[in-house]
């Protein structure tokens, strides 16, 4: 009962909300849920156990697509904002706010996130980077780090941020 009850939170509700807030005013919580539902029966999640190469293919890629992103939080949160947050702002709907970016996306963490991304994914696919994929998380959280790092400026040093948080 234990692992029925994991696997619906981790693998339902989840994607439901992911879904229903793509399109807040058309898809619901439920239809979420049954987009989630009907996608997992066709992506057949069940045959990726029938190859360990399939398997190994999958996290490798998933390491690419992940990696890039924690480079950029690192980047972002000791390098750029100098570790100092605004929680005031974190939840502002404001456009003054510190973390307000244009149509809630910051472009410059896609543009780093996504050469990032295919680099590492290359990495796996092509036969002569082959040996690389191991390492693919690793590859992409150094170019997702190093291609954010060149895109973004840090925080002027009288910015408005208040001072990090001891502990």
């Amino acid at each position: 009962m234990a692992t029925i009850g994991i696997n619906i939170v981790a693998n339902f509700v989840s994607p439901a909300f992911d879904f229903s807030n793509v399109a807040p005013s058309t898809i619901s919580w439920r239809a979420g849920g049954m987009i989630a539902a009907v996608a997992s029966i066709f992506i057949t999640p069940w045959n990726l156990f029938n190859s360990p190469a399939v398997i190994h293919y999958k996290l490798d890629i998933l390491g690419s697509c992940i990696g890039p992103l924690f480079g950029i939080l690192i980047v972002d949160y000791y390098l750029i904002k100098q570790q100092r947050i605004v929680l005031d702002d974190m939840f502002s709907m404001s456009p003054a706010g510190q973390y307000w970016y244009e149509n809630g996306v910051n472009r410059l963490a896609v543009y780093a996130l996504v050469p990032a991304a295919l680099i590492a994914i290359l990495c796996v696919i092509v036969p002569a980077l082959h040996v690389l994929a191991n390492f693919s998380w690793f590859i992409g959280v150094g170019l997702g780090a190093a291609f954010y790092r060149l895109l973004a400026r840090p925080a002027p040093a009288g910015s408005p941020l208040p001072a990090p948080a001891t502990s």
